[in-house]
């Protein structure tokens, strides 16, 4: 099955290990969940959203993922995750969290919800915050992909460490607790 090449370009810096639990934030019913299930064994990937039609549409488009428990959808919205709901999806924590295009990171400070997800991490693990339409490396605009200062020292501020990659317009913000 041929994928979108942005979600390529995710699983790529992502590089989900075939044991790791991830955490999409905001999936909706595209195909991300199921290219970053591609390479996970033991492993699984719980995509939450606030939509319950995404939800629904997830569930149906990955029916045979759910099945095999690769994959997980639950309708939960990135503000009302807790610690406890997320130690019921993930006991022990989550290797790996990755959010693209969810607006609450880019356009105010989501201290709260930053907080939560670097106590869902397990010990090791990243947040992955993508950012970005278009091709890996392909130049279509003259939008350059720079990390805006703000989301940097909202992340610092909750207590990460910050590195950036980008490829076109696509930017990917790596963050690790300290």
């Amino acid at each position: 099955m041929a994928h979108d090449a942005r979600f390529l370009w995710f699983r790529e810096i992502v590089d989900p290990a075939p044991a790791d639990r991830l955490l999409e934030i905001g999936p909706g019913s595209s195909d991300s969940l199921a290219v970053l299930a591609e390479l996970l064994d033991t492993g699984f990937i719980v995509g939450i959203d606030r939509s319950a039609t995404a939800v629904t549409r997830a569930a149906k488009r990955h029916a045979a993922l759910i099945e095999s428990g690769r994959v997980r959808v639950r309708q939960l919205a990135l503000e009302e995750l807790t610690r406890e709901h997320a130690a019921e999806l993930a006991p022990g924590g989550f290797d790996k969290i990755l959010a693209v295009n969810v607006n609450v990171f880019w356009t105010r400070d989501p201290a709260a919800e930053l907080a939560v997800l670097r106590e869902s991490l397990a010990p090791g693990g990243a947040l992955h915050l993508f950012y970005g339409y278009g091709e890996p490396g392909d130049r279509t605009s003259t939008a350059a992909a720079t990390t805006p200062r703000n989301l940097i020292d909202h992340l610092t501020g909750a207590g990460f460490d910050v590195g950036t990659v980008s490829s076109g317009e696509l930017l990917g913000v790596i963050a690790t607790p300290r």
